[in-house]
């Protein structure tokens, strides 16, 4: 059953190989990895961490937002507000992640070649915010097992959700 969230199965990949396509399917993979990382999580869960010195699996959901609104912000121009509430969060995060799916789709690599995330080229977008929020996606699937609620089973290869 497909629920109203995005990124329930990854979406095809674009037809050629260019900047943008790549861009896009890095925010695909990342969108698909992170709803099924943050996918049936218990109040308990949101304010666990492994250590007191580590996040909590709410604070890495609300760092991913700003990393991905970041990013959303460097590449549309497009401001969001972040939500206190984290399942609103949450959502707020896969949402901006379609926008930027469909706003990266229509760029030409001389865009993406004048695109830049403060004064830096895009390159520093791949290696700075979306290389970070997959870093966290993976400490919240960790955080999970140690919690004791694993994430559900995504075949994040070929993008299909839990059986």
């Amino acid at each position: 059953m497909m629920d109203e969230l995005p990124y329930y199965r990854i979406p095809d990949p674009p037809e050629t190989i260019s900047g943008a396509s790549i861009l896009v399917r890095m925010i695909d993979g990342l969108g698909f990895r992170f709803r099924w990382a943050t996918e049936n999580l218990r109040d308990n869960d949101f304010c666990f961490r492994p250590a007191a010195q580590s996040k909590s699996i709410e604070e890495l959901i609300h760092h991913i937002w700003g990393l991905v609104n970041w990013i959303n912000l460097s590449l549309t121009g497009t401001k969001t507000n972040r939500p206190n509430e984290i399942i609103s969060a949450r959502k707020s995060v896969l949402d901006m992640l379609v926008a930027l799916r469909n706003a990266s789709l229509s760029m030409t690599d001389e865009e993406l070649q004048n695109a830049s995330i403060d004064n830096h080229s895009f390159w520093h977008f791949i290696n700075g915010p979306i290389a970070d929020a997959l870093t966290h996606v993976g400490q919240i699937n960790s955080f999970r097992r140690i919690a004791g609620n694993p994430t559900p089973k995504a075949n994040v290869f070929r993008g299909l959700p839990p059986d």
